[in-house]
């Protein structure tokens, strides 16, 4: 598989996967842990309907333990203007969806992804 990105999801999730998926990611449990692919699917689903992730949790592939690095994580904790609590902004929150995302491609750091999702302005 020369080329191929090996984190990659094996497909793009179904209309009816993201519907859910966006259902539960407003409940308490979140929606379920999602690959970068799925996940990063989840947040631009959401940022469409005016919703943005307000908190995304990583966690290794293989164990389901937080990384030791919270960088990688939505939990309030990124700059000042950067959490969700600082511009309740779908956009704005997509765009660090991505840039974390991208990040972790970078580094070649496999995780999974837990998110929970808020309508803009809440």
């Amino acid at each position: 598989m020369k080329g191929a990105d090996l984190l990659a999801d094996a497909d793009p999730p179904s209309p009816e996967d993201l519907a859910a998926w966006r259902q539960a990611a407003h409940t308490g449990d979140g929606a379920p842990w999602l690959r970068a692919g799925s996940a990063e699917a989840l947040a631009r689903f959401a940022a469409a309907r005016g919703e943005g992730v307000s908190m995304m949790e990583a966690a290794a592939l293989t164990l389901r333990e937080p990384p030791r690095d919270i960088g990688w994580e939505i939990i309030g904790a990124d700059a000042p203007g950067e959490n969700w609590e600082d511009h309740r902004d779908p956009a704005r929150a997509l765009s660090l969806v991505l840039r974390k995302l991208a990040q972790a491609r970078r580094y070649g750091v496999r995780l999974q992804y837990k998110i929970w999702l808020r309508a803009a302005g809440r």
